[in-house]
């Protein structure tokens, strides 16, 4: 948009006031709704103890803090933790990580909140860019993964830096600085999260196919790589670490393995053989990869390099000896992934927000961004065809990642914030289809209603709350270990109402009664 008259003196614009409005308003409702919600939840077992993923980061960063990382690959992306060890190095006292981390996550989303105002301002305006930014501030599963010490919105935060960087790159395709800071900012986000390793490789195909000479071309293509120097620097820290160079971590082949084999559901990750549950806890895929790898070639020792072959060879072999079987997986999971039900990771959202009082009563879920977010992905086309064909290649690449794993729910908040983008621009403005011709708005009715469809529909039990026993579990092993008996017992109650035989919920209703009864050290 541009300003309503000359500027004079040092005063700014009404444009430029707009948009500084359009980027300041989300980031203070974000903030203020993610301190709220985390304020709540700090006072809860969970808010107080760090749990699976977020033990390991935390675990990982201590490693990192003190010097003492072991002499061998990354398991896990060490991005995140690298992150969480500058604060123990800042001063920030080992007890006090987890809810600065948690802080630092509330600040995170701020900043995601103003980043997808930027972009929808860009493509749509000013008063999309308000809109979109606030349907990103308020989104629940936004402020959810944010208040946990999850490299998740860390690497959202840098995947919409490069998608805002891109987006001006396009603008001005000239500009090689554009196109390297977007490359720049992909690349840590692979780093974060390896499955934005795809993103990051659609970049230098959308420089290549910006017009101009050869030379020019050549220049920004060689610009949007420049986010391989973070990956030569990540594969040299590894070198340092263990003298073996490289820089994603060794955990890939055989999640890729978990969530394509037989009888995978390919939503989430499932435990395929018994591990005690102690074992179970601290990582059950580690532990399973190396126990099967160690079964099927008959006792060989777990080298790194050998099960990641043996894992990629099950996968591609799967996939060339059951191509039927392996296409009705991935439909399924393209269903799933489309499907408004936020699927296990870790957590069940839908068992969290129910508990909060400040999620609970948010009408704002991702069919509501889909069926918006199609609209919004209409009107780009339709006013800047080259920018919605960028975002298509983007958005692509997210979904391709996702579908190849899992689709979890925090692998597809990438996808739900370029919604929020989108939904901006219907939203802003929806009358947008009313000069098309009745071919057009017909087709654009049916797509929105297909993607309601899809989102809100529950085929194949896609939205199974089973992984509530869980969500019960963790939280009374949670409570249990701050001391809360009385919702340790309940939650493990509530678990063993839904499995009478799980052996957590079992052990925890045991220690619980041992301890008061004087049978076993108090905590």
């Amino acid at each position: 948009m541009s300003s309503t008259g000359p500027n004079t003196g040092n005063s700014p614009t009404p444009d430029s006031f707009n948009r500084g409005l359009a980027a300041a308003l989300p980031a203070v409702v974000a903030l203020a709704y993610a301190l709220g919600h985390l304020d709540w939840y700090l006072g809860t077992p969970l808010g107080r103890v760090p749990v699976l993923d977020e033990r390991e980061n935390l675990d990982l960063a201590a490693a990192i803090a003190g010097g003492a990382l072991p002499a061998a690959p990354f398991y896990r992306a060490p991005a995140y933790p690298l992150v969480l060890a500058c604060m123990r190095w800042l001063g920030i006292s080992s007890s006090g990580l987890f809810p600065a981390a948690l802080l630092f996550g509330a600040c995170l989303h701020a900043a995601n909140a103003a980043l997808v105002a930027s972009i929808a301002r860009r493509w749509f305006g000013n008063a999309a860019g308000v809109v979109a930014g606030l349907l990103f501030a308020l989104d629940p599963v936004m402020v959810h993964y944010a208040t946990q010490a999850l490299d998740s919105t860390l690497s959202l935060t840098l995947f919409l830096a490069g998608l805002a960087c891109a987006a001006a790159a396009l603008d001005a395709p000239e500009r090689a600085g554009r196109w390297a800071l977007a490359g720049i900012s992909w690349a840590a986000a692979a780093l974060v999260r390896p499955n934005y390793l795809l993103v990051w490789a659609v970049l230098p195909v959308l420089a290549l196919l910006r017009g101009g000479t050869h030379k020019g071309r050549a220049r920004i293509v060689a610009a949007s790589l420049a986010g391989v120097l973070l990956f030569g620097a990540a594969a040299a820290w590894q070198w340092r670490v263990c003298g073996v160079a490289g820089f994603l971590p060794w955990q890939g082949p055989y999640n890729l393995w978990a969530a394509n084999r037989p009888g995978a559901n390919g939503r989430y990750y499932t435990q395929g053989v018994s591990l005690p549950p102690a074992v179970a806890r601290a990582n059950p895929a580690r532990a399973e990869s190396i126990l099967l790898y160690e079964q099927e070639t008959g006792g060989q020792p777990p080298d790194i390099a050998l099960m990641n072959a043996h894992w990629r060879s099950r996968f591609l072999g799967e996939v060339s000896s059951h191509p039927l079987r392996w296409g009705a997986l991935m439909a399924r999971k393209a269903y799933a992934l489309l499907n408004n039900w936020e699927q296990y990771n870790n957590k069940t959202f839908a068992f969290h927000k129910a508990r909060s009082p400040w999620l609970r009563w948010n009408p704002i879920c991702w069919g509501l961004l889909l069926m918006l977010g199609v609209a919004g992905a209409a009107r780009l086309a339709s006013e800047s065809p080259r920018a919605a064909a960028a975002l298509a290649a983007v958005s692509a690449a997210c979904a391709a990642s996702i579908l190849l794993f899992f689709v979890s729910a925090r692998f597809r908040l990438p996808l739900a914030a370029t919604l929020a983008v989108l939904s901006g621009g219907a939203l802003a403005r929806p009358g947008f289809w009313r000069g098309w011709g009745a071919g057009a708005r017909a087709a654009l009715a049916c797509l929105v209603a297909l993607a309601g469809a899809a989102a809100f529909s529950n085929l194949g039990n896609a939205q199974d709350p089973s992984t509530f026993v869980q969500d019960h579990v963790l939280l009374a092993r949670a409570a249990y270990t701050v001391g809360d008996d009385a919702t340790a017992m309940s939650e493990a109650a509530e678990a063993l109402k839904m499995q009478p035989w799980h052996p957590d919920a079992l052990a925890i209703q045991e220690a619980v009664k041992a301890e008061a009864a004087g049978k076993v050290p108090v905590r």
